[in-house]
């Protein structure tokens, strides 16, 4: 909020009034005064974004993560209005900012032809993936297994063919954010099992591809609630106790939580109800086997646990 509104209640009540008069859900009812005006702002210039990354009059309307974008009636729909909260937040609610990033995302689904990338298949499957239960706020959870295997063959199928790592990480982004429903659910917490590697695996660590961690951070903002890596060696650990003086949990850092049982538990259960929570992580629903299938499947173990994700709030 600006200082000129803090000083004037009335510009307060007519926004809070003309949110109220448009279609609402549960995340829209979430957002800040100041989240709201950016919003308001950012709407008009929608056609215009349109026109500049199209280069043309069509399409009239536009997609993004599965949700239907009219740039001429924005505010029909209130998954449109999280959706494009998603980029503003990403921007610190710098309106102009979001403008050119959303210009930047929609030429750029263009070129990868997203609709297309969504949907195809890649021969060789990544590390084990399993979507079990829902964190407390009602967040699907999504539990990794890293091994060094899949991180060596990671670095080596970047050397020899980076472009296809790189679109099988989009594939499974766009994936993901095509799951969440934007009426309930717009983010997932993420859980990596690290029980196989030792601190020695990461002495060679190398840095993030660059293209990959611009994807990430640009057009695939806020989607993880929270990102734990449990069972991670000490040295990981340690330094994690460390690092956590320096960062919040809105930087989406990854949290390292140490080994056992007891351990990981004490931390997963801040986040997850126990009933919600696999055996093996110390909660009392009952646990599940890792998979040989691709990560981005987000793969049902039983159809309980299907039904209990599944179901909107």
């Amino acid at each position: 909020m600006t200082a000129n509104q803090s000083h004037n209640p009335a510009t307060s009540d007519v926004s809070s009034e003309k949110a109220q008069s448009e279609p609402q859900n549960q995340l829209t009812q979430r957002f800040t005064e100041a989240e709201w005006n950016a919003l308001r702002r950012l709407r008009p210039m929608l056609p215009e974004i349109r026109r500049l990354a199209y280069e043309s009059d069509t399409p009239k309307t536009f997609s993004i993560w599965g949700v239907t974008i009219d740039p001429t009636d924005p505010a029909a729909d209130a998954r449109v209005s999280v959706v494009l909260m998603k980029f503003l937040r990403a921007r610190k609610l710098d309106v102009g900012s979001t403008k050119t990033l959303l210009i930047e995302l929609l030429r750029w689904r263009q070129e990868v032809n997203i609709d297309e990338l969504v949907n195809r298949e890649f021969p060789r499957p990544r590390s084990p993936a399993v979507k079990f239960g829902k964190d407390k706020a009602g967040r699907p959870v999504l539990y990794n297994q890293i091994t060094v295997e899949a991180i060596k063959r990671m670095w080596v199928d970047l050397d020899e063919d980076s472009k296809a790592v790189i679109q099988q990480t989009t594939r499974n982004l766009e994936k993901l954010a095509r799951y969440l429903d934007y009426e309930s659910v717009d983010q997932v917490t993420r859980v990596a099992d690290m029980e196989s590697m030792s601190a020695d695996d990461f002495t060679n660590n190398r840095p993030p591809n660059a293209v990959l961690a611009r994807i990430v951070s640009n057009y695939y903002p806020n989607l993880s609630a929270h990102r734990l890596a449990v069972n991670a060696p000490l040295l990981l650990s340690m330094f994690a106790r460390v690092s956590s003086f320096f960062v919040t949990p809105e930087d989406g850092t990854m949290r390292f939580v140490g080994r056992g049982k007891e351990t990981v538990a004490k931390k997963l259960l801040e986040i997850i109800d126990a009933e919600q929570l696999p055996k093996q992580y110390g909660g009392k629903a009952d646990g599940f086997f890792w998979p040989t299938a691709d990560a981005t499947q987000l793969i049902q173990t039983t159809a309980q646990i299907n039904a209990a994700i599944e179901k909107r709030v």
